[in-house]
């Protein structure tokens, strides 16, 4: 009979039962990988197989294949039997439309993101923060020829262009978020940061040139919520030749404006209902 005490020899040869904390760590682990598998599908790498998936993860191609399946069955991926090849399944669609407030964001600023456009005659976009980078969730294209622009869906950096850091204008302020920016960046580089932030505070709209494109240039501003949170942020994009200065202070002046229009309309759409007077409420 097993009396609970194991001698040296006997401890070598069973291992120690794992606590539950392990295996809460394995599962994390699994689902992080999983969702690595999901984000590397992109607009520009829409398809891609299990060993291309498996090099950018650095993951082996077992592993990929194992977490493949499990988000096959959930209908999260699509697989080409014939090509072997992985897409992005149509539940993500699904997913998308569960995000909250995202569709009422864009449906309330369409109107004055097309208003801007006609004024500026650049690309304006609107993005949102996803974790620790930016994405672009709607787009008006410039009409013009020569003409920048980013695509709804794609992502960038946060520290890297005015609507990046429109979006992180509070600064360390926002201990977690600012935590998760300047992980990787340099002590110089969060510096710098934080003056183009204060700049950025100071002037009402962030402008950066060449930073996420050559020859690119952009201005943002942030929209904030009724409560104060910011949520979003609005910018105008274009070839940094026609961004002089007295462009951008047009630019400028239109951006705040439509900026403004849209934190009404968004005071309006999260009011809180008025209560029900008295007599309606005794009937």
């Amino acid at each position: 009979m097993d009396t609970g005490v194991t001698s040296g020899a006997r401890s070598s040869e069973h291992k120690t039962p794992q606590p539950a904390a392990d295996g809460i760590t394995s599962v994390s682990s699994a689902v992080d990988r999983a969702l690595a598998v999901l984000c590397a599908f992109s607009r520009e790498t829409p398809v891609l197989g299990v060993t291309e998936i498996s090099e950018r993860l650095d993951l082996t191609k077992s592993t990929v294949h194992r977490l493949l399946q499990a988000l096959l069955a959930r209908g999260l991926v699509s697989h080409d039997p014939e090509k072997h090849h992985y897409t992005l399944g149509y539940r993500i669609l699904a997913l998308a439309q569960a995000v909250p407030g995202e569709a009422t964001l864009r449906q309330i600023c369409r109107p004055h993101m097309q208003w801007l456009h006609s004024i500026t005659e650049e690309t304006v976009g609107l993005y949102v923060i996803a974790g620790d980078v930016r994405i672009c969730l709607d787009e008006i294209e410039s009409p013009q020829m020569l003409r920048m622009s980013a695509g709804v869906g794609r992502i960038f950096p946060l520290d890297r262009g005015a609507a990046g850091k429109a979006l992180v204008v509070d600064g360390p302020s926002n201990s977690s978020l600012w935590r998760r920016i300047t992980a990787s960046l340099s002590a110089a580089h969060t510096a710098q940061l934080e003056e183009e932030l204060r700049e950025t505070r100071a002037r009402g709209y962030a402008q950066t040139a060449g930073e996420t494109v050559s020859g690119s240039a952009s201005i943002a501003a942030p929209i904030r919520g009724p409560d104060g949170a910011l949520l979003a942020a609005l910018s105008v994009a274009g070839p940094a030749s026609r961004f002089q200065h007295e462009a951008v202070t047009r630019y400028a002046i239109a951006l705040l404006e439509a900026v403004s229009r849209i934190e009404r309309d968004l005071a309006v759409a999260y009011a809180p209902e008025a209560p029900q007077a008295a007599s309606r409420r005794d009937q």
